[in-house]
């Protein structure tokens, strides 16, 4: 579920890994997140965390049929998966001591976004497409992502992304702040590259 990587000293990478779901959130991966996150926050050695999505897309966002359409889970197992889903995403990535790098391929949607607001620094190649699809399938975003996208939106964009459906371009996400740098070739051996030279410095 998730591809955890040590590359230079103090540079890790965790990767989403169920690339033919567009690495859509399950519920074993959002226990794999929460537990990655802990691990890394009390590792004194880890300096800089680069999230990405393995294979072409970053993440679809929740998987809906794991979490609610069609969940064959038990209650029980549904809240426990809920409950670390709330912890990683509105404690655990808002106080991570480490600086947080994200490199964007493809869909990014969803539950996906607090990973981009709460990131030092996004890098997206031009064709990534962002956005808060859920009111298309009858949902409302969570209350969760709002709030995390909020440190990063003025109301009124936020108010368009959540009530339209619409996706936004990359271009458009960097104008509104959620992507710092666009890349054509490469964003996570960009997002790579800048970790490395951002430990490098603080030697």
């Amino acid at each position: 579920m998730l591809l955890i990587q040590q590359h230079s000293p103090g540079v890790v990478s965790m990767g989403l890994n169920r690339a033919d779901k567009r690495n859509a959130i399950n519920v074993e991966m959002t226990h794999a997140i929460e537990a990655a996150l802990i691990q890394f926050k009390y590792d004194p050695s880890v300096k800089v965390i680069v999230i990405y999505g393995v294979g072409p897309h970053f993440c679809a966002g929740m998987d809906l049929k794991d979490f609610f359409d069609s969940s064959t889970r038990s209650p029980a197992v549904l809240a426990q998966a809920k409950a670390a889903t709330e912890h990683w995403r509105t404690r655990l990535l808002g106080d991570m001591p480490q600086t947080l790098v994200t490199a964007v391929n493809g869909f990014c949607f969803g539950a996906a976004l607090p990973f981009l607001s709460n990131s030092q620094q996004v890098f997206a190649h031009p064709d990534a497409v962002l956005g808060l699809p859920e009111i298309n399938f009858g949902f409302a975003p969570g209350a969760q992502i709002l709030k995390s996208l909020a440190q990063k939106l003025s109301a009124k964009r936020l108010a368009y992304a959540a009530l339209t459906g619409r996706p936004l371009s990359a271009q458009l996400a960097q104008q509104w702040g959620l992507v710092h740098q666009l890349v054509d070739t490469d964003p996570l051996g960009a997002a790579l590259a800048y970790a490395k030279a951002l430990v490098e410095d603080e030697r």
